[in-house]
């Protein structure tokens, strides 16, 4: 009974607010548990009949008395129900009340008056060093020693590092070594020209001397064998000129008379020979006589017989011309034969001229030795320029010896350390930039980088000032100065689309005042002020109009008779704010201007909702 005690209450108060009314019509709870008291009922409606009617009439008795005190308390929460939709909806009644009295007040007026405007141009960047410094070293190796750590402040010279200098004294001992060698090479080679110039200098005595006997040997020889060699090349001239006074001259002379009486027998014999057939052909035609037949015949007999004594002639003429070259070519041979003879017996003369010949060859091969020395002179130059080479290859490595000591090109704050103990350190050389062990700021200048808008930008200028302030001291305020504006833009492409990019500008603050409490890459706020006009008309942007004739403000009627409505007047307008606009012209202090009326799209206001007309 304890067990289905809940479930049958619960059952009772269903069957309660589910009575029929006098009406007919069956009650309806509104309340979240009315609903879920039905769905149990449902779920469990087995329970209920399988108890007895006795059970079920004594359950009926409890649900009497029940029904008053549930009935009450559902009265009382549908009265708070009723209390909370009311408040909910006075609320709502009061903002439309509220947001009716602002529509009222939508249209206040303004009065021309004299003012201040400023134009100012905000924007953020990272605090940097003006002076910074990465140290590098021009050794290379390891880093056996660290002795700084960041937030350090150094000396200038102070040790800063060490790195292990091994490899570099091993180095700085090959140099040595290598120094020591080229430099007993240029040794030696100062002995050896030393020894060959005096062995030349002895040579070329020697040499001298024998020419020397040589050349009076040569001059004393007797002069007979000349002249016979004279005698003989004479005999020899005088045949070879004969010979060729035969050759061309004599016979040739004699050759053109035969050759010319050659040409005639040859010529007549060619006419006759004509004749003769043409006079054969006329005669066994008939029209010539036999006895003029014999005539021609007979003188072509005479033409072929002075045409082979021609020829007989002009062979013997050759046999003889060819004999007397014969004669005078032996002639030649035998003067060329004595002279043979005649040279051969002064064999002494021609030995003695080259055993001159010789010693003069021997005088100058000692000169160009004595000349070798000045060759192993340029040698000794050479190995000299070597040892110096070496010399500053061993200053070099010395001095990357002593650079194995890292020290502080300047005073100033370590602001960062990119090494630990134990890192490899590459050297710095024109080919590489060096491994950075640490980066030195100097917090005594200290600057500002900002990237600015190329519609700012053109409103600014050098020494331009600039109020500086800092996230980490909202209440400081630093001053500064523009000291530097880049010539050209700085790409965002990075940051943005190609399509959508911002064309800005680098400008560089410098911070006049540095305080200790600043540190690099701290965000801070510059506010540099590039309009201020004091004491001008002015409007609250606001209230002024324009349209396609210019300017406009709406002045506000006299007197707020019903349907009275603002006058529209062009001002000249000077500088333009983003609050306030300078009013050159048209208005005078004092005047009272109207807003002008929106003309863009219907605004909607709080708590209202639909689709705009």
């Amino acid at each position: 009974m304890s067990f289905f005690l809940p479930r049958y209450v619960a059952m009772l108060v269903l069957r309660m607010v589910r009575a029929p009314r006098p009406d007919g019509k069956t009650r309806r709870a509104h309340s979240a548990g009315a609903n879920y008291t039905q769905g149990f009922t449902e779920r469990n409606s087995l329970v209920l009949e399988s108890i007895g009617p006795e059970r079920q009439r004594a359950l009926t008795g409890v649900g009497i008395l029940l029904r008053g005190k549930i009935m009450r308390k559902i009265a009382i929460v549908v009265l708070i129900v009723i209390v909370a939709v009311c408040g909910i909806g006075g609320y709502v009644y009061k903002l439309r009340l509220d947001q009716a009295a602002l529509d009222q007040k939508a249209a206040p007026v303004v009065k021309v008056e004299k003012g201040t405007i400023e134009s100012k141009v905000v924007e953020s960047g990272s605090i940097d060093a003006i002076k910074s410094v990465d140290v590098r070293s021009r050794a290379s190796g390891r880093l056996k020693q660290l002795f700084v750590d960041e937030g350090d402040f150094v000396k200038q010279g102070e040790l800063i590092a060490i790195i292990d200098p091994l490899e570099i004294q091993l180095q700085v001992d090959q140099n040595r070594a290598q120094l020591s060698g080229a430099k007993s090479g240029v040794a030696r080679t100062a002995l050896e020209i030393e020894k060959t110039r005096i062995n030349a200098q002895a040579n070329l005595a020697q040499a001298q001397r024998r020419l020397a006997v040589l050349k009076a040997e040569l001059e004393i020889q007797p002069t007979l064998t000349d002249a016979s060699i004279r005698s003989a090349r004479a005999n020899l001239n005088t045949s070879e000129q004969q010979l060729r006074q035969l050759v061309e001259t004599t016979q040739p002379n004699e050759r053109v008379a035969t050759d010319s009486e050659l040409r005639e027998a040859r010529a007549g014999a060619e006419t006759a020979s004509r004749e003769l057939e043409r006079i054969r052909d006329l005669e066994a035609k008939g029209y010539v006589a036999t006895r003029q037949l014999d005539a021609t015949l007979l003188d072509f007999e005479r033409a072929r017989s002075r045409l082979e004594r021609a020829q007989e002639d002009a062979k013997r003429l050759e046999q003889r011309q060819r004999l007397a070259r014969e004669q005078a070519e032996q002639a030649v041979l035998r003067a060329q034969a004595e002279l043979d003879r005649v040279l051969a017996n002064r064999i002494q003369d021609a030995n003695k001229r080259r055993e001159y010949e010789n010693a003069i060859a021997d005088v100058r091969k000692s000169e160009a030795a004595l000349a070798d020395v000045q060759i192993l002179q340029k040698s000794r130059e050479q190995s000299q320029a070597s040892v110096a080479q070496l010399q500053s290859q061993l200053s070099d490595t010395e001095r990357q010896l002593r650079e194995t000591e890292i020290r502080a090109p300047m005073d100033g704050v370590i602001a960062a350390r990119f090494l630990e103990v134990g890192d490899l350190v590459s050297g710095l050389s024109a080919f590489a930039q060096g491994t950075t062990i640490v980066r030195i700021e100097d917090r005594n200048a200290l600057q500002v980088e900002l990237q600015i808008n190329e519609i700012d930008v053109a409103r600014l200028r050098l020494e331009m000032p600039a109020d500086i302030t800092v996230d980490a001291f909202p209440n400081d305020t630093f001053k500064g100065h523009v000291k530097k504006i880049a010539p050209s833009s700085v790409s965002s492409n990075l940051q943005q689309a190609a399509s959508d990019a911002v064309v800005k500008y680098k400008v560089e603050i410098w911070i006049d005042e540095v305080s200790k409490a600043l540190r690099s890459g701290m965000t801070a706020k510059c506010t540099l002020v590039t309009l201020s006009l004091k004491n001008v008309l002015r409007v609250p942007r606001e209230y002024l109009g324009q349209d396609e004739e210019g300017y406009f403000v709406m002045l506000a009627p006299e007197k707020a008779a019903p349907g009275a409505k603002a006058k529209k007047q062009a001002v000249k307008v000077g500088d333009l704010t983003g609050a306030f606009a300078q009013i050159v012209s048209g208005v005078n202090e004092g005047a009272i201007l109207a807003r002008p009326e929106y003309k863009g799209p219907k605004r909607q206001g709080f708590m209202e909702a639909g689709v705009e007309e």
